[in-house]
């Protein structure tokens, strides 16, 4: 419907801004209707995120990847400013210093994420150097080659075949319950938006602030001890 209405994923980024702008004014009132609003915009950004993911047209434009660079951080910074607003309304003292917490962890847990996904450095010491002073990084030498076996002959080659069973079923589970508990380490956006809202619902903006922290130390430490996870693009 949008496509036909000649509306881009860049116009779905905007549409997702303005809604983390209403859910963040919302927030502020530290209140149950402020905070189920707020939740329900929340969730309303993640629609549009997932509506973006899918639109067929300007999937590679330039100005669609700047927009959702540019537009992705904004949009959870303003709504973490209006927790903080709403917090401090709701008299807690320490609001503000609970939302540069979080804000600082989400810094670290982003600079590790880039940092660990950049690529490796060349292992050519000597990037100047002519072809033939380089060292050879190894030779590959051909394996032994069978001979056929001549005519008359009773050679037979027996090829082992996997048995099909439970076992492979049970492998795709395991691995799909692996994939997904690295995605909720990897602690994305969505997650920390999901994570907002039923803080917030079920509690209050210390609370949401608090578990933002303990997220991206989950985070970090994720990637540190098991590297192999990323996170998606946007």
């Amino acid at each position: 419907m949008l496509e036909r209405r000649h509306v881009t994923r860049s116009g779905v980024t905007r549409i997702s801004l303005v809604a983390a702008v209403a859910a963040a004014v919302w927030f502020s009132r530290a209140d149950a209707v402020g905070a189920a609003a707020g939740s329900a915009l929340l969730g309303l950004v993640l629609c549009c995120d997932a509506v973006r993911a899918r639109m067929r047209a300007h999937r590679r434009d330039a100005l669609t990847v700047w927009t959702v660079s540019m537009v992705a951080p904004l949009r959870e910074y303003v709504v973490y400013v209006g927790l903080a607003f709403g917090a401090a309304a709701a008299g807690f003292a320490s609001a503000w210093g609970w939302a540069a917490g979080a804000l600082i962890a989400l810094a670290l847990r982003d600079a590790l994420l880039v940092a660990r996904s950049a690529p490796p450095a060349s292992s050519n010491p000597n990037p100047l150097a002519l072809p033939s002073q380089r060292r050879p990084e190894g030779l590959r030498l051909p394996g032994p080659r069978v001979p056929p076996p001549r005519d008359g002959s009773s050679e037979t080659v027996t090829r082992v075949r996997p048995v099909a069973g439970a076992e492979p079923a049970e492998t795709s589970e395991s691995l799909s319950l692996i994939h997904l508990a690295r995605r909720i380490m990897v602690f994305g956006q969505p997650t920390r938006f999901l994570v907002i809202a039923v803080a917030t619902v079920a509690f209050d903006a210390r609370i949401a602030f608090l578990s933002l922290v303990v997220g991206c130390v989950v985070a970090i430490t994720g990637e540190l001890v098991d590297p192999s996870s990323r996170e998606p693009r946007p």
